[in-house]
């Protein structure tokens, strides 16, 4: 919700104004190409194009907390809950983006024993990486956007081995930073089986579409497509895949628009806890391994590093 979509409720408001959300997830929707022709034009300062990354509501939590140190009047409320995902992954979320924000530790409030599943290669595991190595392709650009075909077929393939194996009682999702990329894994759908052509557009095949349940059972879409979604099994495509390199003599902002330029949309915290919180059972990391290894990556991708070592973690507990 933009600005003026909080201010018209709130203008309602006689008494109280109560607004619910997580300004850890999804900010409010900017429009880029008019907020780039202003930079361009120099209309916006650099100051102000980083205020507008903020949310209202995000800077409402923020002054509303600082009050609440100078008349000890609770005005802020966190839910500290979670009952969708396996207590490893509540925990993983937890730690990467709200305990290191300096917000309230999330708690699991169903046990790991509700989350068993038998998938077929990853029985017993919450989180794993799926290795598409450098020399398979780097990314590459499509338009305006970034796609990396090895990874889309790998994806293609797996999705269809455990949709296959697990039948309809299972929903799965893919879900990417890249638009792009979205489409080509649903043109490689297309080849395994999992999706076909509809009118001039790619859709889900028509036996893929629903679980036994009735819900949902396979999707692949960006990150913005997923919030408040959930599945029991979710691919993150990484798509990045490169050899750059960030000296460690640069610093400041040059330092920063290097590592942007390595990493691209997996250094926005905010997407990323969306991504890597829609699944209740398993959530899988595709992508080339080197790209969350190492002191580079946890500076510039602290989330991405930390998954790769709880899945590595997953292996050898024989989890």
């Amino acid at each position: 919700a933009n600005p003026l979509d909080l201010f018209v409720p709130m203008a309602m408001a006689r008494r109280r104004i109560i607004l619910v959300g997580d300004h850890r997830q999804l900010p409010h929707l900017v429009q880029r190409e008019l907020e780039d022709e202003l930079i361009s034009r120099q209309s916006l300062t650099e100051a102000q194009a980083k205020a507008y990354e903020q949310s209202l509501f995000e800077r409402l939590v923020k002054q509303l907390r600082e009050q609440e140190k100078v008349d000890n009047i609770k005005r802020v409320v966190m839910l500290d809950t979670q009952y969708r995902m396996h207590p490893t992954l509540g925990d993983f979320i937890s730690k990467q983006f709200y305990e290191s924000e300096g917000l309230d530790v999330l708690h699991s409030g169903r046990p790991a024993q509700d989350f068993v599943h038998t998938i077929p290669g990853y029985q017993g595991k919450c989180a794993a990486w799926l290795d598409v190595p450098l020399q398979d392709g780097k990314e590459d650009r499509r338009g305006s956007s970034r796609i990396r075909l090895a990874e889309a077929r790998v994806i293609a393939r797996e999705v269809k081995r455990i949709a296959d194996s697990c039948g309809p009682t299972l929903s799965i999702s893919v879900i990417s930073f890249y638009r792009a990329q979205c489409d080509l894994i649903l043109e490689a759908f297309v080849e395994q089986g999992l999706a076909e052509e509809e009118d001039g557009e790619i859709r889900i095949a028509r036996s893929y579409r629903q679980t036994e349940s009735g819900d949902e059972r396979l999707r692949v879409g960006t990150v913005d497509a997923f919030q408040g979604k959930e599945f029991d099994v979710v691919f993150l495509s990484i798509v990045r895949a490169n050899d750059v390199v960030v000296p460690d003599q640069k610093e400041g902002e040059e330092r920063e628009r290097l590592l942007n330029g390595k990493y691209g949309h997996l250094r926005l915290a905010n997407r990323m806890n969306v991504a890597m919180s829609r699944q209740r059972k398993l959530l899988v990391a595709v992508g080339a391994k080197h790209m969350a290894e190492g002191p580079e990556a946890e500076e510039g991708v602290p989330a991405l590093a930390a998954f790769l070592k709880l899945c590595r973690e997953e292996m050898a507990h024989g989890r």
